[in-house]
């Protein structure tokens, strides 16, 4: 039989510092990829509904324009970027004028450097065709998330399904719509008229 080539597999044969993972450090692992996805997707989901529901123009482009999906998808991501990573300062440092002591918990808001106005034109519009859009919603480099392939798959077809579906959604109750706070961030009440 040959040896498989999944992540689990992997872990099981995986290494720490030259010695095997534990029981515990491999369920842990498996468990992060089981759960890492869903909190982010459905806020990001949620936030892309939530932007289209106010947005008649751009729900009848991506109908129109199904060449539109993938530039859209990505702008989606860099526009409602679900996630802020925590870090943990290791050195006594200071940057902007802010001190920051070893240990002090660090938050790397990935959502304000994908509004950054020296990085993106427009920065706070949702522009369907942006052809430049280096974003950080799903990390960067060594950083980037193990599921972002995944991630913006299931974004799309969620998307594209509840439109092919629903194409004519609206805020129901814009005051209603709540938001979550912290390391994740998106509409946890979202009240639509799905129209008739």
């Amino acid at each position: 039989m040959e040896p498989s080539d999944d992540i689990v597999t992997f872990l099981l044969g995986a290494e720490f510092e030259g010695r095997p993972l534990t029981d515990p450090e491999i369920f842990g692992g498996c468990l992060l990829l089981l759960v890492a996805g869903i909190d982010t997707m459905w806020s990001a989901i949620g936030a892309t509904l939530w932007h289209l529901a106010s947005h008649p123009e751009q729900r009848k482009r991506l109908r129109d324009e199904p060449d539109l999906w993938p530039t859209a998808i990505k702008e989606f991501l860099r526009a409602f970027s679900p996630v802020t990573m925590a870090r943990e300062v290791t050195q006594d440092t200071e940057l902007g004028g802010c001190l920051m002591k070893a240990g002090d918990p660090l938050l790397l808001p990935f959502p304000a450097a994908n509004r950054d106005p020296d990085a993106f034109d427009h920065p706070d519009e949702v522009i369907l065709d942006r052809a430049l859009n280096r974003h950080f919603a799903i990390g960067v480099g060594i950083h980037r998330c193990l599921g972002s392939n995944l991630a913006r798959m299931e974004l799309d077809t969620a998307v594209r399904r509840f439109l092919d579906r629903i194409p004519d959604s609206t805020l129901a109750d814009a005051e209603a719509v709540m938001w979550s706070v912290g390391q994740v961030r998106g509409p946890r009440v979202l009240p639509l008229d799905f129209g008739t």
